[in-house]
């Protein structure tokens, strides 16, 4: 048996740029009702036995454990724009982040554990490893244009949003879900977040 995984940056949401992105994919993202959390994806989709499970959640632990030693508080992702792209026959529109040198090297590492797991040469994930975090998915121009119109408006000034995991979800009859946190960053300060809002 095989299962289908992905590895996720997750946010605190009681902030107030959390809380516009949530309000804006309530309204504008399909799969908002199958899966609300605010996620950032950083390792694609891949497949590996159920018996390499266990073995590959504990290797991806441990060496986020090593990479985040004593270093799990105001971690901050940013963001600087929108884009769009077209994704099986689905216009999508996407919040641009903006990925520090700290995040890519956790992100390559990450991906080349998962990498390992996967058996199957023709399964290998995307080589593409370009972050994007959707927000909106449309069938049609007109609903895309309509999206984008409220998108420019409502994200005038992009800010950060603080992290709260990194988890493994999985896939169980098309839907994803948040397995396990891998990792937990230390909830942020109502003055870091001020300070963070004043600073962007």
């Amino acid at each position: 048996m095989m299962l289908k995984y992905f590895v996720g940056l997750t946010f605190y949401p009681d902030n107030s740029f959390a809380k516009k992105i949530e309000h804006f994919r309530s309204r504008f993202d399909t799969k908002y009702s199958s899966n609300s959390i605010i996620h950032l994806p950083i390792v694609p989709p891949f497949e590996v036995p159920h018996a390499d499970a266990k073995d590959l959640t504990q290797e991806l632990v441990e060496e986020l454990e090593s990479f985040y030693f004593e270093n799990l508080e105001n971690h901050v992702l940013k963001f600087d724009d929108l884009e769009v792209q077209e994704y099986k026959r689905r216009l999508l529109l996407y919040l641009t982040p903006m990925i520090e040198s700290e995040l890519a090297f956790c992100q390559e590492s990450l991906f080349s554990i998962c990498q390992s797991y996967i058996v199957e040469r023709e399964k290998r994930m995307k080589t593409d490893k370009k972050t994007l975090m959707t927000i909106g998915r449309f069938s049609t121009e007109t609903e895309l244009h309509y999206g984008l119109e409220h998108a420019r408006k409502e994200f005038l000034n992009f800010t950060g949003l603080p992290f709260e995991s990194i988890c493994l979800f999985r896939q169980n009859n098309g839907i994803w879900y948040r397995e396990s946190d891998l990792i937990t960053f230390k909830r942020p300060t109502e003055e870091f977040l001020q300070s963070l809002e004043a600073s962007l």
